[in-house]
């Protein structure tokens, strides 16, 4: 089974088939129609796969994320009972921050915005996922997107490697927040 790939995204009438110099792959994808922001159709892209195993067709069936986030995000939302891998699937492509706020003030409203999803299964599903996360899951959620890019932006003007940034982010042990952004930085400057 594939969990990663590296190809161009086609697509075929209303089928989305990520497509390398090997093979082509069918999978579920709800990305930006024309690839990932900023990037064109037929561009290289990395692409993290989740199979799911359908059980009524006896098939596999591949959903297509931007991010490793994404796929962890669609993981927990498989977990709560009555959510399919198409709802899942929907719920992990919510901004980070609106799931952010929607899990802090227990708003059910965004994931009853769901295709599919009653106001009672909305709240199902919120605090179910409450639950379901884990403590370094939801302090990822907790990270301000714009902080994240500010300081990545700030360290590549520095000339180190925008992956070994966000790893370093991604494990960086208490929240980042404004006030301590700066220390954030020197902090990770430090360890690499």
């Amino acid at each position: 089974m594939l969990h990663l790939i590296t190809g161009t995204l086609q697509h075929y009438n209303t089928e989305k088939y990520i497509q390398n110099a090997m093979f082509g792959i069918q999978v579920e994808y709800l990305g930006n129609i024309s690839g990932k922001k900023g990037e064109k159709d037929n561009q290289e892209q990395t692409f993290f796969l989740y199979p799911y195993l359908d059980d009524t067709s006896k098939t596999i069936k591949y959903f297509a994320f931007d991010t490793p986030e994404q796929k962890v995000m669609f993981q927990s939302a498989l977990k709560i009972s009555g959510v399919g891998p198409k709802t899942a699937f929907q719920i992990a492509h919510l901004e980070l921050s609106t799931l952010q706020d929607a899990i802090k003030n227990l708003d059910y409203k965004v994931f009853e915005a769901i295709k599919g999803i009653g106001p009672k299964s909305a709240k199902k599903i919120l605090f179910e996922m409450k639950g379901n996360i884990k403590i370094e899951e939801y302090q990822k959620l907790d990270i301000n997107e714009k902080l994240y890019k500010q300081i990545i932006t700030a360290l590549k003007a520095l000339g180190y490697d925008k992956d070994l940034i966000r790893e370093k982010l991604d494990s960086y042990p208490e929240k980042i927040t404004k006030e301590n952004r700066d220390e954030v930085i020197r902090k990770i400057i430090k360890d690499m």
